[in-house]
């Protein structure tokens, strides 16, 4: 686990705006905290645009080089109950 987690305040963000768009609906959607498993309905945010986040959103840790994905982990359920739903944790918190 780690000790400290970089905060992203997505409005100054430095991503293209496609990724900014998708981190403006999780902060919406009340998905701010890193390390915590979410789980989205596909009406609030598509599963593509969660996968071009995936792939494309990395910020920089303010004062180093060091690169932080956006987010950890996607997956959507292919089956049962919840098919369609998109699971995710986020890298770093969102504000």
């Amino acid at each position: 686990m780690r000790t400290t987690v970089m905060e992203v305040a997505v409005a100054d963000a430095p991503v293209d705006e496609a990724c900014r768009r998708v981190m403006q609906k999780l902060l919406e959607a009340g998905c701010v905290m890193a390390d915590v498993p979410y789980s989205l309905e596909p009406f609030q945010v598509a599963e593509p645009d969660m996968r071009y986040l995936l792939q494309h959103g990395e910020v920089y840790e303010p004062g180093t080089s060091l690169v932080m994905p956006v987010l950890q982990s996607v997956s959507v359920e292919k089956k049962g109950a919840d098919v369609g739903k998109i699971s995710f944790v986020l890298a770093v918190n969102l504000a």
